[in-house]
């Protein structure tokens, strides 16, 4: 992957990701939150450590491509297609629970994702372009 600023910005999406992950991933395992005048809570030991693991891994992604790294190249896009999938199921069965909060943050972590896939994406093209004999 090209590090250019298209690269940059799929990299600080899949850090606000990542971290959107183990919040939720810490809410399920049963820790409260305090957020403004109110607590957060929301066990859910299904949805724990499967969000855990996809946090882990798009941590790895995030930190491959801000940090330069040439692995970057594969790992973030298989980071990210792997969130994808999980956050995919887990609003399959969030649609059958049918909490408004959890259907809002599994779009609003699936629009993250595909967001920055498609920057990833951009950032490749984007390199191909600038070398010789590139596409």
């Amino acid at each position: 992957m090209e590090f250019t600023k298209l690269s940059m910005a799929a990299g600080m999406l899949l850090a606000v990701a990542a971290v959107a992950l183990a919040a939720a991933s810490l809410l399920h395992f049963g820790v409260a939150i305090p957020l403004g005048g109110t607590t957060v809570s929301d066990p859910f030991a299904g949805a724990a450590i499967p969000e855990a693991v996809i946090a882990v891994v798009v941590a790895a992604g995030a930190v491959a491509t801000l940090g330069r790294l040439s692995l970057a190249r594969w790992l973030a896009p298989a980071a990210t297609l792997f969130a994808l999938a999980g956050t995919l199921y887990g609003l399959t069965v969030t649609l059958r629970r049918g909490e408004a909060g959890d259907v809002a943050y599994h779009l609003t972590l699936l629009t993250m994702l595909v967001a920055s896939g498609a920057l990833q994406l951009a950032a490749l093209r984007s390199g191909a372009r600038t070398r010789p004999g590139g596409a």
